[in-house]
């Protein structure tokens, strides 16, 4: 005997019986499929036929509560169903009503699965003492016999030829289940979008059914639409944002052919700009004048103000507070002014700054600042007064190269020369940047590598040139969903005259080198024992992240390195810390709580250094 069904887009409603003898029926299998998720959530089979879903039974028993002939791979759906039961009804008439719920259930999630004939039968109920009890006859299980699509007459071949390999996830001999059927649907309507069809939908998935042969034969109806070539963005809010600022983010060239990802990368470049509360980006219904498609942005404005601060506190590097205030797009062109100010015990700052991007081109940004600075350390005391420019350009998603110039003017003294020597630096630096990582309050997974290359001039109370170079690399492993393993390496060499700031050269120890040292200790030292600037620095860290439970973590570390006249002589010297920390997660990023205590302790240096601040050690 052969049934005929279709299985509709239509509203979701209560299921019926899947196949009949004789005279054909539509069937909802969209309402089969949501009625089993939503009463067995924790059933999802793999799209392997597997021993698991063998037609093999068993009889599975509840307290109070039976049931029989059960294909056993639908056990825990089952008990799911059945354990949802409430368990002391009222009346005998709302016990047969909740045994008759149950029914239902248990014949959809077995329709759902291919078993289209089967037989769900509930034990009578004549007194609230009866526990229901279900006995099932699940008969024999569906399989596809036969895949096919129509409505694809006039799309291109190559799509075409891709529509017919995905075909292949669901192959003659599979077990006909609603989740493997509704999602090569799914899938035929993904395959259409990315190839270009923006309109692409599903008519319906009309099915031949053969009781004798427990066979299904599968045929969809697509409705690919018009394969859209792009057009420009049309804006449809009024804003005080320049519209060319908005169409500066475009990710495609007129005539482009249509894809989702095109789409969510306008989307996300939007987000990344700070600007937006709400977005909406989607293709126009109609084309334009040349038969492009125009792409449809709607918007709402964020809080063009943001007000911040923070906290510090190591018993190294002591007390600090921060705070900082932002205006967003000033004017019109998506700029942000930003007024920071930093007061700790070893350096205090006060800078204003002025960020413009995507200049010409997305990606493109300008970036000003002034600035006050302080700084009191065993080294030197610094008073000084900066200001740059820089331009960085990307050239793909994770590799940027950013080109700018510096004056600084400060005012230094040292216990090797306590009378003040003011300068002037100037210098040119350019940094290469390649970055993966995602979170950067509290990285997960990824890398990042950062070159920094500074060549500048000295002029004042001592006249020199000099060349910096930083480098670093920092890799994150999730190890697990709730173990991540972080690398941190640093690198830093400087070649050039004696007579330059101090703060050119490198110093180590401390909380953002080597937890569980003082500030600036495994720096080299004069003659009275104050440490003095390093022509390279070597630092290494290694962390074991584990996050307990969404607001605790939990964190191992070693932390190596010094500053030395050469990286071999760093690399000798170094010296190594070992610590633990505790991370508190209020939604923005952990707040950090760390101990570290020297390896081989010499005289004179604490056994213990704390930390607190906020985001990863790096």
């Amino acid at each position: 005997m052969i049934a005929r069904m279709v299985i509709t887009k239509l509203p979701r409603s209560p299921a019926r019986k899947t196949l009949q003898n004789g005279r054909a029926r539509r069937v909802q299998f969209a309402a089969a499929l949501w009625i089993f998720a939503a009463v067995s959530g924790s059933l999802m089979q793999s799209w392997a036929q597997t021993p698991a879903e063998s037609s093999s039974f068993e009889q599975t028993t509840l307290t109070g509560r039976q049931l029989e002939g059960l294909p056993n791979h639908l056990s825990d759906a089952a008990n799911a169903i059945i354990g949802n039961l409430p368990k002391s009804p009222h009346s005998v008439l709302e016990a047969r009503r909740r045994a008759a719920k149950a029914k239902n259930a248990l014949s959809e999630l077995l329709a759902s699965e291919g078993y289209f004939s089967a037989d769900v039968e509930t034990s009578p109920i004549v007194s609230l003492a009866d526990a229901p009890r279900f006995t099932i006859d699940p008969k024999q299980r569906f399989t596809i016999a036969l895949v096919e699509m129509t409505g694809i007459e006039e799309v291109d071949s190559d799509t075409r030829e891709l529509l017919e390999s995905d075909l292949e996830m669901l192959p003659p001999g599979r077990f006909a289940r609603t989740e493997r059927i509704e999602g090569l649907d799914s899938a035929l309507i993904q395959r259409l979008r990315r190839s270009g069809y923006a309109f692409a939908k599903s008519d319906t998935i009309d099915a031949l059914a053969s009781r004798q042969e427990a066979t299904l034969e599968l045929s969809y109806v697509l409705i690919p639409g018009p394969r859209i070539a792009l057009g420009d963005i049309e804006l449809l809010a009024d804003t005080s944002i320049s519209p060319g600022n908005i169409k500066v983010m475009q990710t495609w060239r007129r005539g482009d052919i249509y894809t989702p990802e095109t789409l969510d990368t306008l989307r996300k470049r939007m987000r990344s700009a700070g600007l937006f509360d709400g977005i909406g980006v989607s293709v126009a219904d109609a084309p334009d004048a040349d038969g492009l498609y125009p792409i449809q942005v709607t918007y709402s404005k964020a809080k063009q103000r943001t007000i911040s601060g923070g906290l510090s506190y190591s018993t190294v590097d002591g007390v600090g507070a921060s705070a900082s205030w932002s205006r967003r797009n000033i004017t019109g062109r998506s700029d942000t002014l930003t007024a920071e100010a930093e007061v700790a015990t070893i350096t205090s700052h006060l800078e204003l700054t002025y960020e413009r991007p995507n200049i010409g081109r997305y990606g493109r940004d300008l970036m000003m600042s002034v600035g006050l600075r302080h700084e009191e350390t065993d080294g030197y005391d610094l008073d000084g007064a900066r200001a740059s420019a820089h331009i960085s350009q990307p050239f793909n998603k994770q590799f940027t190269i950013t080109a700018g110039a510096t004056i600084d003017t400060t005012r230094t003294r040292t216990v090797a020369q306590p009378s003040p020597a003011e300068q002037v630096s100037l210098s040119l630096p350019v940094n290469a940047t390649y970055s993966t990582v995602e979170t950067p309050l509290d990285p997960q997974q990824g890398t990042n590598a950062f070159l920094g290359v500074e060549p500048g001039i000295s002029f004042g109370s001592g006249t020199g040139s000099f060349t910096r170079v930083t480098t670093s690399a920092k890799t994150y492993k999730q190890i697990s969903p709730r173990l991540v393993g972080a690398v941190r390496v640093e690198l830093g060499a400087f070649a050039g005259d004696d007579d330059v700031p101090p703060d050119r050269r490198f110093f180590s120890g401390g909380g953002g080198s080597v937890r569980g040292y003082a500030y600036q200790s495994l720096s080299p030292r004069d003659a009275e024992n104050n440490p003095i600037g390093a022509a390279s620095q070597f630092n290494i860290s290694t962390e074991l992240r584990w996050r307990k439970s969404d607001r605790y973590g939990y964190v191992v570390f070693i932390d190596t390195g010094a500053a030395a006249d050469s990286l071999g002589a760093a690399w000798h010297e170094a010296r190594s810390a070992i610590g633990a920390g505790v991370r508190y997660y209020p939604g923005f990023g952990p707040l950090r709580l760390d101990l570290a205590t020297p390896i081989d302790r010499r005289a004179g240096e604490d056994p213990v250094h704390i930390y607190i601040s906020i985001g990863q050690a790096f």
